[in-house]
């Protein structure tokens, strides 16, 4: 048990501190999400969800990705000699309710 607890710690210390950018798939989901909601309903979701979603879930998902996602695209897809040199990105969902802020 202590192995493991000392490799767990290993592999989330190299991975918080390799460096490695990435999408951020996971957290940039649940903010399409939280937008899609928000349009919806912002007096709910503005007021009420946003403080479980961002402080807790929010928090969670980006320790994933930081620590697995964008570490599996920065080494295995993106940089290279693992890679194909080009970065991936997040196609984010356009909002489908609620106004349109001016530009």
């Amino acid at each position: 048990m202590r192995k493991m607890a000392m490799a767990l710690v290993l592999a989330v210390s190299l991975g918080t501190v390799s460096g490695c950018g990435g999408p951020y798939y996971l957290t940039n989901s649940a903010h399409d999400w939280y937008a899609q909601k928000y349009g919806e309903s912002p007096w709910l979701w503005g007021n009420v969800v946003v403080n479980y979603l961002y402080g807790v879930v929010g928090g969670l998902l980006w320790f994933g990705d930081v620590v697995f996602v964008n570490t599996y695209y920065f080494w295995a897809k993106d940089a290279q000699p693992g890679g194909d040199g080009k970065g991936s990105v997040y196609e984010h969902k356009a909002v489908t309710s609620g106004k349109k802020m001016p530009k």
